[in-house]
């Protein structure tokens, strides 16, 4: 069974995610010190699930949102409106001594964002690991906006590593991680 400390860490996460997307669809991300600092506490309090190697507990939680964001494009001068789904699909993997070893989430993002007449649809697929010491590590794709037609707008891929609170490595482009916005793409 999956320890009570690690469930409401989870649950901190959705949460903690949730309310971040809400106000900044474009700076989801950058809730990481947070979501490392609650997962790597929950991995210390996790009480073992049993004396030897146990199968991986595991959940899945999704949301639903539609919201007008006034802030992501506030700088161009206009708001946008979005409609986005996410599936977190959860499983927490226990080391022999029944203590957690990591959690690896696996995220489905899929936003639809409008503003002066145009359209972009983000569709992301990416896996956070997250370590008992803090670390973490994304890989995948975190960002892939597409405009009308084929047109791709923005595109992070590869891998970041986390640790002790801060970016260690980036591997692969991140723009949007790094700061670019998607804003030029909805531009009237």
């Amino acid at each position: 069974m999956l320890a009570l400390p690690v469930i409401a860490t989870l649950l901190v996460l959705l949460t903690v995610r949730a309310s971040v997307q809400q106000r900044r669809p474009g700076a989801r991300r950058r809730v990481r010190p947070t979501v490392l600092a609650t997962l790597g506490v929950a991995g210390l309090m996790a009480v073992p699930a049993t004396a030897w190697a146990s199968p991986p507990d595991h959940g899945t939680f999704s949301s639903h949102e539609v919201f007008v964001d006034s802030e992501v494009c506030a700088p161009e001068g206009f708001s946008v409106d979005v409609v986005q789904d996410e599936v977190l699909t959860f499983r927490v993997f226990f080391d022999p001594s029944g203590a957690v070893a990591f959690v690896a989430v696996q995220v489905d993002y899929r936003a639809v964002i409008s503003a002066n007449g145009h359209t972009i649809v983000e569709r992301d697929t990416w896996m956070d690991t997250y370590y008992p010491d803090g670390s973490a590590r994304t890989v995948g794709n975190t960002v892939n906006i597409q405009g009308p037609g084929p047109g791709l707008v923005q595109h992070d891929a590869g891998q970041i590593v986390f640790a002790d609170g801060s970016v260690q490595a980036t591997h692969g482009p991140h723009p949007q991680f790094e700061g670019q916005s998607f804003c030029f793409a909805l531009l009237p």
